[in-house]
């Protein structure tokens, strides 16, 4: 019999309730499921944690987080992450909302997410409705490119870098293909550390170097405002783009760990020639990798894990 291990110290409050979901799934398959409320690593098949770990923060529940992560060194590990178009959920009933669940690693371009088949096709429409997703056809228009920034550098999804130290390398690099208005948007900082102070003379220099440059924050304007007559949209990693993408925005992605990547326009020098993806594909992709806690907890994922996954491990 297959174990899992879900640590429920890697997060707290009603957060520990997605965990659990994820437990009760797989023991719908005969999963012998271990809800471990210790704050330290034990040897399972599989492991389950909420999120990563953030590089500026030392909480028990980020420091467990890493500690699993490290100790896991087969990397059967799944892990509890954001849905990329939570911009248009509606958290009314928890069961229906939808949440990523990458394995191996929580990174995109390292994880494992489930196949296309059969299923997918049918369960698209069905998200499609959960979440009242349309799909909107391509723009071929625009005043402004709008740089959505990640909350900055401590955030796992950031590597380190910046998220001025970012918008002022792209901004230079855009200047060099377009002199459109630019509008960067920043995301929330939850703590203002000395690093991220340091960053934010990178914003000083833009706005005094750089010409037809804006800035504004999630705080002030809501995104789908900031993307009206947006000629196109340019991210790091932050999920911003996917919703972009759903407007009929063109994408531009400069780190590979970026879950759309693949559906991106192109690079930097063809912002104003951008490539137009497959959105029907990209609705496949993310089906397989965002499912609803009900849908989890049903074990609906857990049948689909067993046939692709673990069967052949």
């Amino acid at each position: 019999m297959k174990t899992l291990n879900i640590y429920l110290k890697t997060t707290s409050g009603t957060k520990v309730d997605k965990l659990l979901s994820f437990g009760k799934g797989a023991e719908k398959h005969g999963i012998k499921v271990n809800y471990c409320e210790d704050s330290f690593f034990t040897p399972s098949d599989y492991s389950y944690i909420f999120a990563y770990k953030s590089d500026d923060i030392n909480s028990k529940s980020h420091n467990l987080r890493q500690e699993i992560v490290d100790k896991k060194i087969d990397k059967q590990i799944f892990f509890l992450d954001s849905n990329v178009l939570g911009h248009y959920e509606k958290e009314k009933n928890i069961q229906n909302v939808y949440r990523r669940y990458p394995y191996r690693s929580i990174h995109s371009h390292e994880a494992d997410f489930l196949p296309v088949d059969e299923t997918s096709f049918k369960r698209t429409n069905q998200v499609k409705k959960d979440l009242g997703l349309q799909i909107k056809d391509w723009r071929k228009t625009g005043d402004h490119i709008l740089l959505c920034l990640n909350r900055g550098s401590g955030g796992f999804s950031s590597f380190g870098t910046g998220c001025y130290e970012w918008a002022r390398e792209v901004i230079q690099r855009i200047r060099l293909y377009s002199d459109r208005k630019i509008i960067i948007r920043s995301h929330k900082h939850f703590i203002k550390t000395d690093k991220l102070i340091q960053d934010m003379k990178n914003l000083e220099w833009i706005l005094s170097n750089i010409k037809n440059v804006e800035h504004t924050t999630i705080e002030k304007t809501n995104l789908l405002d900031d993307l009206k007559n947006a000629w196109a949209c340019v991210t790091y990693t932050s999920t911003a783009g996917a919703v972009a993408l759903m407007e009929g925005i063109p994408v531009f992605v400069t780190h590979p760990s970026c879950f759309y990547r693949m559906y991106g326009s192109g690079d930097l020098g063809q912002i104003e020639n951008p490539k137009i993806p497959n959105r029907d594909m990209f609705m496949t992709y993310y089906v397989n990798a965002h499912w609803s806690l009900q849908e989890v907890e049903d074990g609906h994922y857990w049948e689909k894990f067993r046939q692709y996954r673990m069967e052949v491990e």
